[in-house]
């Protein structure tokens, strides 16, 4: 949802570099640039960003700044991320919309501890201070999350393929054996209950594993520059770094 309190004061963006407008695919990225759209326009792709990454973005700050600030720095973040359109003037510098945002929170964080008068730590430093004070690694925390958030974009596009092929009760029924493997003849009682060969549902799980990978790297593309990038990120998001 998009921030209640928008008019609160927001942070400064520093030096980040920025540009007009950001020379990445369009589809998922038309919502990164709708956030410099009319009012209503920008409202309402914002919010669709926030509902899908919200929970990457509160991960990382949660590892970086402890679970008792990382609420009010979210808030503070988004604020100034609608009030100053960041999201649609993404630098195509930085290659993808993941490595931008991270950017973002790293700078963000920075003059957060600034304004408190804490110990400002070096961007590349920022993931073992972090890591000391929470036992977590901020960047795997949000690459965690934001991987969770490409898996349910890609399941949904998935199940709506399937629903337009009036195959929607395959894919429900297939759905949970796609993060662990079928027990002992339950491939067998489930392919019974669907009429077809369990030989036959094999195929069609293997074939729905092999869609949902494409389908999570089609969505990652959408937010890169090109597809060495893409691969690049891909790539850091499956091996957790």
């Amino acid at each position: 949802m998009v921030p209640t309190d928008l008019k609160q004061k927001p942070a400064v963006a520093g030096n980040l570099r920025i540009s007009a407008m950001a020379d990445f695919p369009s589809t998922q990225w038309h919502l990164v640039r709708g956030t410099a759209l009319s009012q209503d326009g920008r409202r309402a792709a914002f919010g669709t960003l926030v509902e899908a990454y919200r929970p990457a973005i509160l991960a990382y700050l949660r590892a970086r700044v402890g679970v008792g600030d990382a609420e009010d720095l979210l808030q503070s973040f988004l604020a100034a991320s609608y009030e100053h359109a960041w999201f649609a003037r993404a630098d195509p510098e930085f290659g993808s919309f993941r490595g931008f945002l991270l950017v973002m929170l790293k700078r963000h964080v920075g003059h957060w501890r600034e304004r408190r008068q804490l110990p400002v730590e070096r961007l590349d430093d920022d993931a073992t201070v972090a890591e000391m004070a929470t036992g977590e690694d901020p960047e795997r925390a949000f690459d965690g999350r934001f991987l969770m958030t490409l898996t349910a974009q890609a399941l949904a596009r998935l199940r709506q393929s399937y629903v337009q092929r009036d195959r929607a009760a395959l894919y429900d029924c297939m759905l949970p054996l796609l993060t662990s493997p079928p027990e002992r003849g339950e491939l067998v009682r489930l392919a019974a209950r669907l009429k077809m060969p369990p030989n036959t549902l094999a195929v069609e799980l293997r074939r729905l594993r092999d869609r949902l990978a494409g389908a999570m790297r089609e969505q990652l593309a959408e937010l890169c520059v090109d597809p060495l990038i893409a691969d690049r990120d891909w790539q850091a998001l499956r091996s957790g770094r």
